[in-house]
């Protein structure tokens, strides 16, 4: 009756679909992956991967491929602002201001305790072929390109989608009990009368692809982001650029180059044009410039007001898309990726009910709102930089001019105003410093156990994380030792879906407890003990980093999900009803537990 019948059907092969193959691959979930384009991404669009992400491709085998290629921490930990890269002129070449940031160089300290994983900038158009090679490695004949889902259909017992060859036009229906939308919200969200809500943005962003060797003019070999403030006004006066390897720091071959237009301006996005525009904004006459893309894009920030349609699952762009400030797009699309992919294994396998798959939108949805505000947030703060500048929209030329000449002035007034402009350009820590923003984000509810506790102490800028183990939250990364083996506390999990339960002493109690109830929902279930001294049947918290940070007695435990997210913390001891706990998780909603 059907071509092809599978668990699931992933419609998207970017960040977001690959991420997902890679992870129902390692949960032992067949799948199959169509994605309408001929090849991954040519475009470096999405670079920040940011350490909540490398994490998760820790988890799952992919961060070491990553970091070979990406770019070292050394080369991502400065953001500048800059009157021009080049030119002779007296206001040319000239820094506005400096910012450590992304835990390199000042901020490294905060990060590094936090994570085992720094994070790294690695464009799309290199990230994406390396995780379709791991996809494919996994799943072989299981993720194909040029392939395009012409529509589908759902009933109780799953989606029925024909599948198109673009090469051939042959048409293949495929039966799944689940379909994962991850095509950038070009059609199933539509098809499902699913709504997009909030802010469309008002201009385009062109972004110029090219390479040059500017390495005797970019401001630094660990300089990531240079933004431009030109004194000379103009119809592109504040435009950015980002260093995109292969090579990296002064030795970075490729960049990216972004500016908009003001309304009513028509670009000529040609390669001859492109050059020129180059060129120009850089003040580098006769550089030679290649150039490979020159696309433009929309920023808004949108999403969709769900992200299940019985079902059906929307993820990435196709259930938010925010702007780039911040970096929270692809790292989200991938956090997504990993919220769904444990629950559909679980549920398909049998171990949990149909209803654990109503906590993806229950924890994804209010995280998409925090994400997409936050971005929008920051994307908007330049122009307060601006103006603290002493800039505004509409003003003429000249003005502009005189406000950079008085800003560069040796008088006291001078000495005032670049005080003034570096306390407004460090409110951008909001985009550059957003530790918490990246790591801290907690689900309040889903599957879960909560226990009553509030929330930790909430920075306002975004920057300051506080590991705690309260269920929801991220579990707190440690450093432990068992025997000569060194490991982070989120290596306690594993990629295959089962949970760690991780306790003070070697317990017995915690023991029979786990056993039994793994046994009852026919999930894995690690005992992990952790001890202040060295002994071969636990793990050693050398450094007293867990225990500052577990919130538990050295009779209690925390249960930790296949996602290293907290699903529940307590007791004294296994007097706790672990299996009651476990199945309320699952969403067998039969049973409570004894404290909850």
């Amino acid at each position: 009756m059907f071509d092809v019948e599978v668990p699931v059907l992933i419609v998207g092969g970017g960040g977001c679909g690959l991420a997902a193959s890679i992870f129902l691959s390692d949960l032992g979930v067949d799948h199959l992956l169509v994605e309408r384009r001929e090849s991954t991404s040519v475009l470096p669009r999405a670079h920040y991967l940011n350490q909540r992400t490398m994490e998760i491709f820790r988890q799952h085998g992919l961060a070491g491929d990553v970091y070979r290629v990406s770019a070292p921490l050394a080369n991502i930990g400065e953001v500048v602002w800059r009157t021009s890269l080049a030119g002779d002129g007296p206001l040319d070449g000239r820094d506005l201001h400096r910012m450590d940031a992304f835990g390199g160089r000042s901020t490294a300290g905060p990060y590094a305790a936090d994570s085992p994983c720094p994070s790294t900038n690695l464009p799309q158009h290199r990230l994406e072929p390396l995780m379709r090679a791991h996809a494919d490695e996994r799943a072989p004949g299981s993720v194909l390109f040029n392939q395009v889902m012409e529509g589908f259909t759902q009933d109780e017992s799953g989606v029925t989608a024909v599948v198109t060859d673009r090469v051939t036009g042959r048409s293949r229906t495929v039966r799944a009990r689940y379909l994962l939308g991850a095509d950038g919200g070009r059609s199933i969200g539509a098809a499902l009368g699913v709504g997009m809500a909030g802010d469309g943005g008002a201009f385009d962003v062109i972004s110029v692809h090219f390479s040059a060797d500017l390495s005797r003019w970019w401001p630094g070999d660990s300089v990531l982001i240079t933004n431009f403030v030109s004194p000379d006004g103009g119809i592109v006066s504040r435009y950015g650029m980002v260093a995109m390897g292969p090579s990296w720091g002064l030795a970075s071959e490729e960049w990216a180059l972004h500016f908009h237009f003001p309304a009513g301006v028509t670009p000529d996005l040609g390669e001859e044009a492109s050059i020129a525009r180059v060129r120009e904004l850089l003040k580098l006459p006769d550089l030679e410039v290649a150039i490979h893309q020159v696309s433009k894009y929309h920023p808004e920030a949108v999403i969709a007001d769900s992200f299940r349609v019985g079902r059906v699952f929307l993820a990435g762009d196709a259930a938010h898309r925010q702007p780039p400030a911040t970096g929270l797009g692809l790292n989200s699309a991938i956090q997504d990726a990993h919220n769904i992919a444990w629950k559909l294994a679980a549920v398909l396998d049998g171990r949990a009910d149909e209803s654990l798959l109503d906590s993806y939108e229950v924890e994804r949805l209010p995280t998409a709102h925090r994400n997409v505000s936050w971005a929008m947030y920051a994307f908007r703060n330049h122009a307060v930089a601006h103006a603290g500048l002493g800039l505004f929209p509409g003003q003429p030329p000249e003005a502009t001019k005189a406000n950079f000449e008085a800003l560069f002035s040796d008088t006291p007034m001078g000495e005032t105003r670049r005080v003034r402009a570096d306390e407004v350009f460090a409110t951008q820590r909001v985009e550059y410093q957003a530790h918490d923003i990246e790591i801290g984000f907690a689900y309040e509810t889903g599957a879960l156990v909560p226990d009553g506790t509030p929330p930790p102490p909430r920075d306002p800028m975004g920057a300051r994380y506080h590991p705690v183990t309260r269920p929801g939250h991220r579990l707190p990364h440690a450093w432990l030792t068992r025997g000569a083996d060194r490991v982070s506390s989120h290596d306690l999990v594993g990629a295959s879906g089962g949970f760690a339960l991780i306790t003070g002493a070697v317990d017995e109690e915690w023991e029979v407890a786990a056993k039994r109830a793994a046994d009852a929902c026919g999930v894995a279930v690690t005992v992990v003990p952790v001890g202040a001294e060295p002994d071969a049947a636990r793990y050693h918290d050398a450094d007293g980093a867990w225990a500052a940070v577990r919130g538990i007695a050295d009779g209690g435990a925390v249960l930790v999900r296949p996602d290293n997210h907290i699903a529940w913390r307590g007791g004294e001891g296994a007097d706790e009803d672990l299996t009651a706990v476990l199945r309320r998780i699952l969403g067998h909603h039969d049973t409570t537990t004894t404290r909850s």
